[in-house]
């Protein structure tokens, strides 16, 4: 058995909040002016506990990784989440270019990807920096035969994501935006939500094409094949993958340092989710960017929060955390 890591968060002391509303004000002349630019001063300002937020070295951390129930249905000998990887290496995705315009580092962490991403020459033409190989396994197991992950690999992804982040906090980064690879873990996404929330999948996953009701009906079979609990580390285990944990441990750790973090994607926010589910306190330092998918709007309702904006972006990569990146330098540009 494992020991899974305990984290003290606190909820944000709001009596910081006058003086940044007072503060505000004389920026703005009138309450309400700078609309969600005024929203985000404050909460930064609450988690940070100054009247003068500040961003410094911002990092988009991307965690991949594969399911193998994803995996075998799409049929490709090269796992989705390296295939995706590969290309970004080729071409550098929209998402990479707009970091390093910004001024945001990124990092790829390898959380289970099912192929070996050495094995690419790109990989060693200066990108082995770029990949932080953090693999649990190398993907998460068929949940239509056996549980995805054990408890252990869950608390020991946990702990990695928690420690991963320590790193970068060392380096003294205060901002963090999260994004995810690997299109095989959709359906995974799909039954984790649902045995998380209690919710049908049919009420999470929008029908589009042919090959969304044969990923639905597997969805019903997965779930039938695992008892029913209300232990989120157990539903991991069932149904999750290493990289979802991760960032869970990820969150947590950021929340107990007083971090604030940006999420926008499926799988970010169902990370943030299961967070919630350990120590809803975490939600005080989450940023959310999106809020257009089934999924979201489900999350969302039952964390009690709202997006600071939806971008309606629909690709992954954490994209829409960059976007809400910008939004948020507005905001604390005007309030300097």
């Amino acid at each position: 058995m494992s020991t899974p890591l305990t984290f003290k968060i606190k909820i944000p002391d709001k009596r910081i909040l006058h003086g940044l509303e007072s503060r505000m004000q004389k920026v703005q002349g009138k309450p309400g002016r700078y609309g969600i630019l005024e929203k985000i001063v404050l909460k930064i300002g609450l988690i940070q506990q100054s009247l003068e937020p500040f961003i410094q070295n911002p990092v988009l951390l991307l965690f991949a990784g594969d399911h193998l129930s994803g995996i075998k249905m799409s049929k490709d000998p090269v796992s989705p989440a390296a295939r995706r990887i590969h290309k970004m290496f080729l071409d550098e995705a929209p998402v990479l270019q707009i970091a390093k315009k910004m001024g945001v580092s990124y990092k790829i962490i390898d959380a289970g990807v099912h192929y070996p991403l050495d094995s690419f020459i790109d990989y060693w033409i200066n990108r082995g920096s770029v990949i932080i190989n953090k693999k649990v396994r190398g993907a998460a197991r068929d949940f239509l035969h056996e549980p995805s992950l054990t408890t252990h690999e869950v608390h020991q992804a946990i702990s990695i994501g928690a420690d991963l982040v320590n790193k970068f906090y060392y380096n003294g980064s205060n901002a963090f935006l999260f994004g995810h690879i690997g299109t095989s873990c959709a359906i995974s996404t799909v039954v984790l939500t649902s045995a998380i929330l209690g919710k049908s999948v049919e009420t999470l996953w929008y029908i589009i094409e042919k090959e969304d009701e044969i990923l639905l009906k597997y969805s019903k079979i997965a779930l039938k094949k695992h008892p029913k609990t209300s232990d989120v580390i157990n539903n991991i285990a069932h149904f999750g993958t290493a990289q979802i944990a991760m960032m869970a441990g990820a969150m947590l750790k950021l929340a107990e340092r007083e971090i604030f973090f940006v999420v926008d994607d499926n799988e970010t926010l169902l990370s943030l989710l299961i967070a919630w589910k350990l120590h809803p306190e975490v939600a005080e330092y989450a940023i959310v960017a999106q809020n257009y998918s089934s999924i979201a709007k489900e999350i969302c309702n039952k964390m009690h929060i709202s997006p600071i904006i939806d971008f309606k972006i629909t690709a992954d990569e954490g994209l829409g955390t960059l976007m809400a990146y910008t939004l948020i330098q507005s905001a604390l540009q005007i309030n300097s």
